[in-house]
């Protein structure tokens, strides 16, 4: 019996890129009142990050923003992927934490697929977001774990209107 192995990268690419459509506008104008920070350590509004899952070469360019709400969206944007949705808080003066999910469409129609979740550590040093996560593979109908990994947003910047 063959096992099956599933990446993040596989997990992002079976969903529909337009739910992400979707999903950013209905937050773009979201205030982020309990998201601002000061100076070159704020953290409302969204950054364009580069991540890197450990054990991979690949480095991914992303959207990660932070509203009001505690919501956050994560959005993989080289190579596409779906969006993730979830929240956040402040961690400390410069640290933050977040939990986020996605789903990926099923081997057939009407067909679920595994749910993805993120774990994030991060934080804000001089203008510059880094940080450290988890990722995990659920089944969608038993729960179990289907696979799991680590990486890290090597750096990040504000994106600026």
């Amino acid at each position: 019996m063959a096992e099956r192995v599933i990446d993040r990268r596989q997990v992002l690419r079976g969903a529909g890129v337009a739910a992400g459509g979707a999903a950013v506008g209905a937050f773009a104008f979201a205030t982020p009142a309990s998201a601002t920070g000061s100076g070159s350590n704020q953290l409302a509004g969204s950054w364009l990050i580069i991540r890197q899952d450990d054990g991979t070469a690949d480095r991914v360019t992303a959207v990660l923003s932070f509203a009001g709400g505690d919501v956050m969206i994560e959005h993989d944007i080289n190579p596409a992927g779906p969006p993730f949705t979830g929240t956040w808080q402040r961690d400390g003066d410069h640290r933050f934490r977040a939990t986020f999910w996605s789903g990926q469409a099923g081997e057939g129609p009407g067909q679920p697929g595994p749910t993805l979740q993120v774990r994030l550590r991060g934080q804000i040093k001089n203008g510059n977001l880094t940080g450290s996560y988890t990722f995990t593979a659920f089944d969608p109908s038993t729960g179990a774990v289907l696979q799991s990994g680590t990486g890290k947003v090597l750096s990040g910047h504000l994106i600026q209107a």
